[in-house]
C-alpha cells in the first residue's frame, strides 16, 4: 500500500499543480483578453487615424494643384505686365522722340517768328520813311 499512497499522494501532488497552472492559465487567458481588447481599441484608433491621414493627403493633393493653378496665373500675369511694360517703354521713346521733333520745330517757329517780326518792323520803319519823304503823312 505503501506505493499506492505513494501514488496517490504524486496524483495529488501534480492535480494541485495543474489546479495552480490551471488558475495561471485563467489569469493569463484574462490578461489576454485584455490586452486584446486593447489592440482592438488601438486598431480602431489607427483606422481613424487613417482615415484622417487619408483625408488630409486628398487635402495636400488639392492645395498642391491650387497652388500650381496659382503659379501658372501669377506667371501669365507676370508676362503681360512684361508686356505692358515693354510697350509703356516703347511709348515713352516715341512720345520723347516727338516732343524733341516738336520742341525743334517750336524752335524754328519762334525764331522764323522773330526773322519776321524784325522784317515786319523794318518795313514799317521803310514804310514811315518812303511816306515822310513823299509827304504824306
Amino acid at each position: 500500500m505503501e506505493k499506492e499512497d505513494q501514488i496517490i499522494g504524486m496524483l495529488e501532488q501534480i492535480m494541485g499543480k495543474q489546479d495552480e497552472h490551471s488558475l495561471k492559465l485563467d489569469e493569463h487567458s484574462r490578461f489576454l483578453g485584455e490586452h486584446s481588447q486593447k489592440l482592438d481599441e488601438h486598431t480602431r484608433i489607427l483606422g481613424e487615424h487613417s482615415q484622417k491621414l487619408d483625408e488630409h493627403s486628398q487635402k495636400h493633393d488639392n492645395h498642391s494643384t491650387q497652388f500650381g493653378e496659382h503659379g501658372e496665373i501669377l506667371r501669365a500675369l507676370i508676362a503681360g505686365q512684361e508686356h505692358l511694360k515693354a510697350e509703356f517703354d516703347g511709348m515713352k521713346i516715341s512720345n520723347a522722340k516727338e516732343f524733341g521733333l516738336l520742341k525743334e520745330q517750336n524752335s524754328n517757329i519762334s525764331t522764323n517768328l522773330v526773322l519776321l517780326r524784325d522784317d515786319t518792323w523794318a518795313n514799317k520803319v521803310d514804310i514811315h520813311r518812303i511816306k515822310n519823304t513823299m509827304g504824306m503823312k
